[in-house]
């Protein structure tokens, strides 16, 4: 039985996907001169919206584009988007780019930004799963020295994803000279001696919505946080990693390039911070 072709929002319009095109001339395919979200919604409610926004707003003037006359509306779009492809649990993906002009690198005058909306179904919220585990390995962080603008400049990342596809593992985690930075789509905890640590968030890391909820729960636990540097070493040498972000929630990293973190399990921090994320969620979105 063939798929129903999903809806999209492309620049003001509701179309389907196969409907959907742009210009060759699309600056955002020949220069990756834009940015993006990714945001959930549980039960047609989106969580944690407004640092989404706010974090788009920062990306789009830290590449000086003006946001789009939509932009305020973007969830109220998205809302709908979910309605018209008769979806209630998604991740939506938000796409702003200075538009379509003549190949030039120089930003051209006049044009208007392309605005790209798509909706991907995702699974309900469970309360009582269990914490999801993942494997990794480490690889040089070779991005750029902006890591804090959500841009769609993603190659090195693409790149350290594939070698760990390669490895047989689900992710690669980042470091520069040995500093740990953050995995290919998410951020990177760990814990030692029950303290929690992360990179600070500084231009090259993306401070993360889910880390930024988390670190908040944490903080509510009574669990020490370090917003601070820590070494490839310290990682291998934590009682637990985790990954945090918005399509993984909180993850528990078992493995690094084979080596066994803790006893391989879930362990009892991130246990915490997985059932409070999943509270936080629950009250943000599913209470009425």
């Amino acid at each position: 039985m063939p798929q129903p072709d999903p809806i999209i929002y492309l620049n003001g319009d509701f179309v389907p996907k196969s409907a959907a095109f742009m210009s060759v001339d699309e600056r955002g395919t020949l220069f990756g001169d834009g940015v993006y979200e990714v945001l959930r919604f549980y039960a047609g409610r989106p969580l944690a919206v407004d640092l989404h926004l706010g974090r788009m707003r920062q990306s789009l003037s830290r590449i000086d584009l003006e946001p789009p006359e939509d932009f305020d509306r973007l969830p109220q779009i998205a809302g709908r988007l979910l309605e018209k492809n008769g979806l209630s649990n998604a991740k939506v993906y938000w796409q702003v780019t200075r538009g379509s002009a003549p190949r030039n690198p120089a930003y051209p005058q006049g044009v208007p930004p392309t605005v790209l909306m798509i909706a991907s179904p995702t699974d309900p919220l469970q309360l009582d799963a269990p914490v999801p585990t993942l494997t990794a390995v480490l690889a040089l962080d070779e991005r750029w020295a902006n890591c804090w603008i959500k841009s769609l400049m993603l190659l090195p990342n693409i790149m350290a994803a594939n070698a760990a596809h390669k490895a047989g593992c689900d992710s690669a985690i980042l470091h520069r000279d040995g500093t740990v930075t953050e995995a290919t789509n998410a951020n990177i905890m760990i814990v030692k001696d029950g303290e929690l640590w992360t990179h600070p968030a500084d231009r090259w890391v993306l401070n993360g919505v889910t880390r930024q909820l988390v670190l908040g729960l944490a903080r509510e636990l009574r669990i020490t946080v370090h917003e601070a540097v820590y070494t490839t070493d310290q990682l291998l040498d934590s009682d637990e990693a985790l990954l945090t972000g918005t399509t993984i929630h909180v993850t528990a990293v078992t493995k690094i390039d084979g080596q066994t973190i803790g006893d391989g399990q879930p362990g009892p921090v991130t246990t915490r911070l997985h059932e409070a994320l999943a509270g936080h969620i629950a009250q943000s979105c599913l209470s009425m």
